[in-house]
């Protein structure tokens, strides 16, 4: 999949997160897998309290804020990656293995 300027400015700037943050944002926001996620859920999946889940997503927060990405745009984004799973042919019918 192509991606547009805003995605792929977007992608730069999750690299620069620590990985924690990245992988927070990026289920947070349902950047890159089939749906968002909750804190719940991650602290769950995470074996850590939710409270340290929301701790990493401000902190996340913030940093691409000082580098000008809203929370806007990561909904938008994450709206426009399944928007293009969607028209791809090669998502459609897939039958589990």
């Amino acid at each position: 999949m192509k991606m547009g300027p805003d995605l792929e400015r977007l992608s730069e700037t999750l690299r620069r997160l620590t990985p924690q943050q990245e992988k927070v944002v990026r289920l947070y926001y349902g950047l890159g897998c089939q749906r968002s996620h909750s804190e719940a859920e991650m602290a769950e999946e995470f074996g850590v309290s939710s409270a340290l889940i929301t701790d990493i997503l401000g902190a996340a927060e913030k940093e691409l804020a000082k580098a000008g990405i809203t929370e806007r745009e990561l909904k938008a984004a994450a709206s426009a990656v399944i928007a293009a799973r969607r028209t791809n042919p090669r998502h459609r019918h897939r039958r589990p293995e």
